[in-house]
């Protein structure tokens, strides 16, 4: 069909306007990396870069001692903040592939009087100087207890080597523990599957790393945000920033939902909530009412219209009563004039799954600093936090 000059005329503005709509995202985008560097001074977005690196070489290159599975039938990790995470994971991993073992955590100084030779004790810090941590092992020595530990070096590591005589894992310490977490998290998985205590198959573990690298490609991007999606999800989550973000999670993303609060905390700089299902279909859900049941008077005036809701579901394979649950809070929220918004994940398998889910709320909590103009790899109140324990306590030097 021969073309009209009619349609040529629209070809011309069609052209027009793409180059107008690239060149539009070209500035922000060049806008945004000036600030990006400018907020970011140390850099912590190259951290969460590495982390499919880091995955792989700690995966390949560590080196774990050998355990004496039969020994023990409960294992419990003792680590706090970023460290810690991990644990919280492999306790999620044990319930998700039925572990005869009971796995637990540990956020505490003492250890409680049932922990018995049965019980396997792995101490985690990053840093090697997290004192609950230090002082959880501490008593585990006097008692007699087994453990082992991981940190990338400190006194976890002078400690287990020349006084508790405890096998010590050398793990990959960055900028700071938080932004760490594959460096620590996939040695200790290494002791776990090495010597059977978690049953996982090599194909699932390396489709873990290999969507890490998947989900960092689409996360370093900051050319388009609807490519970028932890990107489009901080300028959602702080959309309502005087609201506390909410993250609603299930048995099965418990522990990812658990590091997404911690990371708004440590990198945004603000509160944020995460509720489990069903639980939280208990008691948190009637927060939503709250509007509603104000009288009508002016207390009302100046309430924010919404909240936004972030709902941590895996939708191929999780259980009807908790895909039930989810459809019928997402319906609860939306009625109240709530916002719906979706972690993402990639991958099959279920670690491969929350592992991607964790490392795009990692990059959402990161890109929630950036817009908003804070540091994110500043914690001020934990600085001054460790500086008056030093002062009042100076508990380190007792052990």
């Amino acid at each position: 069909m021969k073309e009209t000059r009619k349609d040529h005329a629209k070809k011309k503005v069609t052209g027009f306007s793409a180059a107008r709509r690239i060149s539009k995202v070209a500035s922000k985008s060049l806008v945004f990396e000036r600030r990006l560097r400018k907020v970011d001074r140390s850099d912590l977005k190259a951290d969460f870069e590495t982390w499919p690196l880091i995955a792989l070489k700690t995966w390949n290159e560590t080196t774990v001692p050998t355990i004496d599975r039969d020994r023990f039938n409960r294992i419990v990790f003792a680590g706090m903040g970023g460290s810690g995470l991990s644990g919280e994971l492999f306790v999620d991993l044990a319930r998700e592939t039925k572990s005869k073992i009971c796995f637990g955590t540990i956020k505490d100084y003492h250890i409680p009087d049932y922990f018995d030779e049965r019980t396997l004790i792995i101490g985690m810090s990053s840093s090697g100087n997290t004192e609950e941590t230090l002082s959880i092992l501490s008593e585990a020595h006097k008692n007699g207890l087994f453990a082992v530990t991981l940190g990338s070096g400190g006194l976890i590591q002078s400690l287990s080597n020349d006084k508790w005589n405890f096998p010590f894992v050398k793990t990959t310490m960055l900028k700071v523990p938080r932004s760490s977490l594959p460096g620590i998290f996939y040695p200790a998985l290494k002791v776990l599957i090495q010597n059977r205590l978690l049953q996982l198959s090599d194909e699932e573990i390396r489709e873990s790393i290999d969507v890490l690298g998947k989900t960092g490609e689409v996360s370093i991007d900051i050319g388009e945000n609807k490519k970028n999606l932890p990107l489009k999800l901080a300028q959602s989550l702080i959309d309502k920033l005087a609201i506390i973000p909410l993250i609603y999670s299930s048995v099965r993303t418990r522990a990812v939902g658990l590091r997404a609060r911690q990371s708004i905390n440590e990198n945004a700089k603000t509160h944020a909530f995460d509720g489990e299902i069903p639980e939280l279909c208990h008691n948190d859900i009637v927060g939503w009412d709250f509007k509603a049941s104000l009288p009508l008077t002016g207390t009302r005036r100046g309430l924010p219209n919404s909240n936004n809701a972030l709902l941590l579901r895996l939708n191929e394979d999780d259980p009807p009563e908790i895909r039930t649950r989810f459809d019928v809070l997402e319906e609860v929220v939306e009625k109240k004039g709530g916002k719906i918004l979706e972690a993402p994940y990639l991958g099959k398998s279920y670690l491969a799954r929350i592992m991607s889910m964790l490392y795009f709320l990692d990059y959402a909590s990161y890109y929630m600093a950036i817009i908003t103009g804070i540091d994110p790899i500043e914690t001020p109140s934990i600085e001054l936090l460790k500086h008056e324990l030093a002062k009042r306590l100076n508990y380190v030097r007792k052990l």
